[in-house]
């Protein structure tokens, strides 16, 4: 018989067991850490498996050894019969004993070792794009997709969403606890509400990268727009947007961020702050001017008992990754690119008119609009459909882009259910507070002029031949509207599908 190198207790099934589960699984963490080394683009699942899910097992594998061993014991030594000691009794004088110790301390410092390195990587699998995106496929599927095709694309979530400091790393893994419970049981809400509750501060996140005081001068826009008629009339719009503070060769005036520079509180009376009725300056003096509308809810007495918010980067800029264009947008944004072909007729209308609907899947929407678009051409314009086929196959494949980049039909996510408040055309934005009809006690307006926030440089058909340094009035593209356009707001008419 061959002699055993470890006692005697060691050699049981449970033991055995273990000692055969941790080595496979060790010799597969191992693996899976050299194939993590050589490819960067592995699923959200690999360092999840390889980080969390295999280690623990291996750490149980691991216990399973002592405690078959410490039952095989307690067979040998019935203390009811033999009156020994359950405990071992450790003599490094014995050279099974002087294995075991010798073993069990390696291993020890090579599972701290291994470890220290397993954990370092659980934390980078669990703060990549990767796993906020994609561990619960479809439920973040609008924010993956629109995070990848934004502004801050190489930016991680984390740094946003969570940020410096150990005590927001808790405080995220702890919501996110929440939120693994409530996809497994299918108990969120769809669409996402926002904003999101208790984000934190956008001067701890946002200014990491961004700072108001750095901000000077005026940033041009160029847009281009394109009218709902059979010839896609091209409108471009050239102007200055006032993002900083005056420089010393003009004169001093307000600029966008001048409400994050100073106190700026205000009292929404919905959940997405797109109606808000009482607004407070605070000037850096100390002294306060209030602003109402006529229907204002809040008296002076009510006020001290209704939570106040202070204005934030991210009230206005509440969309700064997760970007969903509307129909109208997109569009004409693929237009201008030349993504799809202008000299289509009615192309600009019929697109809005194949993406709007809602589909209940995206191969459905898929389908539809490919269907939609070939049967008005072949109806409408069969000499178009024969002789410029591939204009419209373009223009198919650039409508269901922006359907897959923009509609999700899973969690009910469009332009409609997420408001950008950047700017003013298609939702209440700057209007909710600039609208002309929020007053103070004195008879003070907030400003609603075009030029407090942007100069027009040029506009129309042809903006880029004649630019204006001392700015134009505006002039809506619209014939027939003439000045009727200053009596409402832009939202009164612009739904997102123009």
């Amino acid at each position: 018989m061959k002699k055993r190198k470890l006692p005697d207790i060691f050699y049981n099934p449970i033991s055995m067991a273990g000692a055969i589960i941790a080595s496979v699984i060790f010799g597969t963490i191992l693996i899976l850490m050299v194939l993590s080394a050589m490819w960067n683009s592995l699923p959200p699942y690999f360092g999840i498996v390889t980080y969390i899910v295999f280690p623990a097992v291996l750490i149980v594998a691991l216990l399973i050894i002592p405690l078959g061993a410490l039952v095989e014991r307690k067979r040998y030594h019935r203390l009811a019969e033999t009156g020994g000691s359950l405990m071992p009794k450790i003599d490094l004088s014995d050279p099974k004993q002087r294995r075991v110790f010798f073993i069990f301390s390696t291993g020890t410092l090579l599972l701290m070792v291994f470890t220290a390195i397993g954990s370092y990587r659980a934390f980078e699998a669990t703060e990549s794009v990767q796993f906020c995106g994609q561990l619960c496929h479809r439920v973040m599927k609008p924010e993956f997709v629109t995070h990848a095709d934004s502004p801050h694309a190489r930016v991680a979530c984390v740094q946003c969403h969570v940020g410096p400091g150990a005590s927001w790393y808790v405080k995220s893994k702890l919501s996110g606890a929440y939120q693994i419970y409530a996809v497994l049981f299918n108990k969120f809400p769809r669409p996402i509400p926002t904003p999101i509750k208790n984000l934190r501060p956008a001067r701890v996140t946002c200014e990491q990268c961004h700072w108001p005081q750095s901000f000077t001068g005026e940033r041009r826009i160029t847009k281009t727009f394109y009218l709902e008629d059979s010839a896609n009339t091209r409108w471009d719009l050239d102007m200055l947007v006032r993002v900083g503070r005056s420089t010393s060769a003009e004169p001093q005036r307000p600029s966008v961020h001048w409400h994050v520079t100073h106190t700026v509180e205000f009292i929404p009376t919905d959940s997405t702050s797109q109606t808000i009725p009482w607004v407070r300056v605070v000037n850096k003096d100390g002294k306060t001017e209030t602003f109402t509308t006529s229907d204002n809810p809040f008296t002076p007495d009510s006020v001290k008992h209704v939570k106040i918010k202070t204005m934030d980067c991210m009230d206005c800029h509440n969309r700064p990754t997760h970007i969903i264009k509307s129909p109208g947008d997109a569009i004409n944004d693929a237009m201008a690119t030349g993504a799809i072909s202008p000299g289509l007729p009615w192309i600009k209308q019929e697109g809005v008119n194949a993406l709007v609907p809602r589909y209940v899947n995206t191969k459905d929407a898929l389908d539809s609009i490919a269907l939609y678009i070939n049967s008005f051409y072949q109806r409408k314009y069969p000499a178009v459909a024969a002789h410029d086929d591939s204009a419209i196959t373009g223009a198919i494949a650039s409508l269901q882009t922006i359907y897959k980049q923009n509609f999700f039909p899973y969690m009910r996510a469009d332009w409609r259910a997420y408001p950008n408040d950047l700017g003013h055309m298609e939702y209440q934005g700057c209007f909710r507070c600039h609208d002309g009809h929020h007053k103070s006690a004195d008879g003070q307006v907030i400003p609603h002029s075009c030029t407090t926030c942007h100069i027009i440089l040029a506009q129309g058909e042809k903006a880029d031949s004649v630019v204006n340094l001392d700015g134009v009035p505006f002039v809506h593209p619209h014939v027939g509207i003439g000045d009727a356009w200053k009596e409402g707001s832009c939202t009164d008419c612009h739904d997102g599908t123009q």
